[in-house]
């Protein structure tokens, strides 16, 4: 019985442990985000529209990318597809997002891919049912792993 206890708060411990750093690694992406956008980025207008929203790419070598976004499109996936700065294929989840900025992640080959947040958090939908809301932030970040 003392046996099957240190084995079970063994695998608890496990679990506990994979949760806490998959968290961080969410912070992570976030705070080397952060970090970057610290040291000064040029931010570029693109396209046209009524409704205007910043979009922000950070590659694996923490290089930063900054856009107002000004469309008619009332989805975030829409107007970036609109104006060229993402590109994937639809499946039975929506838009699989596998380039962004001409930068093409690769989970197969080389374990890359790309995180939605939205305002620095994850977020909980994809791009292409993302509603564009004025004042927010959308970014992809390419993580790897």
């Amino acid at each position: 019985m003392n046996r099957k206890f240190s084995n079970l708060l063994i695998v608890l411990i496990a679990f506990t442990t994979l949760i806490m750093l998959s968290g961080c690694e969410d912070n992570s992406r976030e705070d080397r985000l952060e970090a970057a956008l610290q040291s000064g980025v040029d931010v570029q207008t693109i396209g046209n529209g009524n409704t205007t929203f910043r979009f922000e790419v950070l590659d694996l070598e923490d290089n930063v990318s900054v856009w107002y976004v000004s469309t008619n499109e009332t989805t975030v996936g829409a107007a970036l597809l609109d104006v060229g700065l993402i590109a994937g294929e639809d499946g039975a989840f929506g838009l699989f997002v596998s380039e962004v900025n001409g930068i093409t992640a690769d989970f197969a080959a080389d374990s890359t891919w790309w995180a939605f947040s939205i305002d620095g958090e994850p977020a909980m939908m994809g791009v292409d049912a993302a509603e564009i809301e004025q004042g927010k932030t959308y970014a992809f970040i390419l993580t790897r792993g």
